[in-house]
């Protein structure tokens, strides 16, 4: 039986669903039928983007999310980043706002983080701001950043861990920390920025690290994880695993402790073990059985996430079984995943390497298995599709190890990009987010797939020395920004009058900076392992988590 709670956020949602969003305004343009949909005018036609540098958006969206975008509610005030910015007011909604694409996951408070601040998700917009300082030579973004990272750190429970994650927020309301669905402590798909983390307060990043093994590690004996911190047995999903083995090679680089490595390797060897030992594919979630879908079959969020995080840890330690790990990974999905016959690649494999053919389902947990060819702009941010990042990975092995075959498996990815770009929308039939597929996606994609497409292509042409890639780059941000600018905010999606930093704009921001530094001197790009900001100021890294 459902629980009162349960069946309260269920009535809502359905609610939800069932009525018109938002008033008509004059400055939206909005199609008849299209509940939810809002529309707005960025003033900025794409031949007209770049008459200004990339940058200059950057720095404009920045500058308005530090005068209007921080906490200024409530009795106390933070200097955190609130998750929802209405770009026309310019100010946070007390009451949680309606969902506009809950395909994105808002069904879920805790993903939605309405009235919060989410320190986890804004790891990747605060590495915009330490950027900005470097580019720009003005202090004032790298102190806010420095600011909001002690935030992280004094937020912290009775475990040691940070309160961050997806099941938890700052309600900047209410002044106190909150959440849902457990409140547990979990990591994934953000890129946590550890080495500036450990530099405002070493102590608290410890105890997070330490809490890691201590709560998330749940068998010291063969590695077994949980992608919660409660201690038990649960969803040893790989792109938490992967968190956990970069988090472990980090502490190994700080305190030279031999053990926090083998904790590392530890982690990395559960999923390894659990591979075909023919194909050399591994489940997306070992201990789920076979007998369900994440539990015998391979998904992108391998490809994408863990085998990223090996090659990040590898960097770190110079442990070689991590790059190897990566490798074998990437080369079994680009043999068993690419489809010759139409060049487009798998959602999902059995681990003896067949694909699962579509259509997909509806209804039930099979309905998020990728049956099918991969959708390259599905909405969900949390499931099994993570295409964009599975291409970026590759680009990124490449750098890594200089094996041409990861070259060539990016390139057949950026090819099928540019034959389906984002205005292409996404798949319809059959997906179970098939209404956003019909009302949304026309408009658009979201503000972190915007990014990371861009810093695919900025990545390639520095590979490969190509001009179609540089262009391809600037296309991407030119629809991006066309379509998502509004009076000096970038919006989380064109069809929704926010800012959002769980709809990713801080993955675009950092993509926009890439391609701006690119574009001043592209021939200092090519071939280069990182983007020279010039007259000393440092680089910019090409991956984008």
């Amino acid at each position: 039986m459902l629980s009162r709670r349960v069946v309260a956020e269920l009535l809502l949602f359905a609610f939800a669903m069932t009525k018109p969003l938002f008033a008509e305004e004059s400055q939206e343009r909005r199609s008849a039928g299209e509940v939810g949909i809002v529309v707005l005018d960025s003033g900025i036609a794409e031949a007209d983007v770049e008459k200004k540098p990339y940058a200059d958006y950057v720095t404009e969206c920045v500058d308005l999310l530090m005068e209007y975008g921080t906490d200024r509610y409530g009795k106390r005030h933070k200097p955190v980043l609130v998750t929802i910015l209405d770009v026309r007011s310019r100010a946070c909604p007390e009451s949680p706002p309606e969902q506009t694409a809950h395909w994105r996951g808002q069904w879920r408070p805790c993903f939605w983080k309405p009235r919060g601040a989410d320190l986890l998700v804004d790891q990747s917009t605060v590495e915009v701001f330490y950027l900005l300082s470097q580019i720009t030579e003005n202090r004032k973004y790298s102190v806010f950043a420095d600011r909001y990272l002690r935030c992280v750190t004094e937020s912290v429970d009775e475990k040691g861990f940070f309160w961050w994650g997806w099941h938890r927020f700052y309600d900047v309301f209410a002044d106190q920390m909150s959440g849902s669905h457990g409140n547990c402590h979990e990591i994934h798909v953000n890129l946590p920025r550890w080495e500036r983390l450990w530099r405002v307060d070493e102590e608290a990043t410890r105890r997070e690290l330490e809490a890691i093994w201590q709560w998330h590690v749940v068998d010291k004996t063969t590695g077994e994880f949980n992608r919660h911190g409660d201690g038990r047995r649960g969803c040893d999903f790989a792109m938490s695993g992967a968190e956990f083995i970069y988090a472990f090679s980090f502490l190994y680089t700080k305190t030279k402790d031999p053990v926090w490595l083998e904790r590392a390797d530890l982690v990395a060897n559960y999923l390894w073990q659990s591979r075909d030992r023919k194909t050399n594919l591994i489940p997306n979630r070992p201990n789920a059985g076979r007998t369900r879908f994440d539990g015998g079959h391979l998904d992108t969020s391998v490809t994408g996430l863990l085998c990223y995080y090996l090659l990040k840890s590898y960097e770190l330690t110079n442990a070689e079984v991590f790059r190897n790990q990566a490798v074998a990974y990437l080369a079994a999905y680009d043999r068993y995943g690419y489809d010759p016959s139409t060049k487009c690649f798998w959602g999902s494999l059995t681990l003896d390497g067949k694909p699962v053919p579509g259509p997909r389902v509806q209804g039930g947990y099979e309905q998020y298995e990728p049956r099918g060819h991969i959708d390259l702009w599905e909405p969900y941010q949390l499931g099994y599709e993570f295409p964009i990042y599975t291409a970026q990975a590759y680009a990124y092995a490449f750098q890594v190890t200089g094996d041409r075959k990861l070259l060539d498996a990016a390139t057949r990815w950026a090819d099928w990009i540019r034959r389906c770009p984002p205005s292409e929308g996404c798949l319809a039939e059959n997906a179970w987010y098939e209404r956003y597929a019909e009302l949304f996606a026309q408009h658009g994609t979201f503000a972190d797939m915007y990014g990371r497409t861009i810093s695919l292509f900025v990545h390639l042409y520095a590979l490969t020395g190509e001009q179609s890639y540089l262009n391809d780059a600037r296309r991407t941000a030119r629809e991006s920004v066309s379509r998502l600018y509004y009076k000096g905010l970038l919006r989380g999606h064109p069809a929704k009058p926010y800012y959002s930093s769980v709809d990713g704009v801080g993955y675009l921001l950092y993509a926009l900076l890439q391609l701006d530094r690119v574009l001043e001197k592209p021939d200092a790009a090519v071939g280069a392992k990182a983007i020279p900001l010039g007259n000393s100021r440092g680089t910019i890294g090409f991956d984008n988590w």
